[in-house]
């Protein structure tokens, strides 16, 4: 819709707001994440870092931020929450059909 300006902020494709808790406190529902998209799903997962994620749950699109980090289970990835209230999960990268790489987030503490 529009362009977001922040000096010393790295190169970003999107940005998208929040919701849901999984990723709090780091996270809130309502913040923006600004994102990298990745081409190369299979290679270019940096591990232990939080990526945005699009994954196709029987049919039906699933978006998500997450830490990505490896799994013990062959051609799987470890999704990890900040919150501990929600438990880890492990996706197969076939069901992964987007990734970014979160770059930036913008908490907006005021109101209209």
């Amino acid at each position: 819709i529009d362009y977001i300006s922040i000096p010393q902020l790295p190169k970003c494709d999107g940005a998208v707001y929040v919701t849901g808790d999984s990723m709090y406190p780091l996270l809130k529902s309502g913040d923006i994440v600004l994102y990298k998209e990745i081409n190369d799903v299979q290679n270019e997962i940096f591990w232990g870092e939080m990526y945005l994620l699009s994954i196709d749950m029987s049919g039906e699109e699933y978006v998500t931020v997450k830490y990505i980090q490896k799994s013990e289970t062959n051609g799987y990835v470890k999704l990890v929450s900040q919150n501990k209230h929600h438990q880890d999960k492990d996706v197969h990268l076939e069901k992964v059909k987007a990734l970014a790489l979160v770059k930036a987030s913008i908490r907006i503490n005021s109101m209209n």
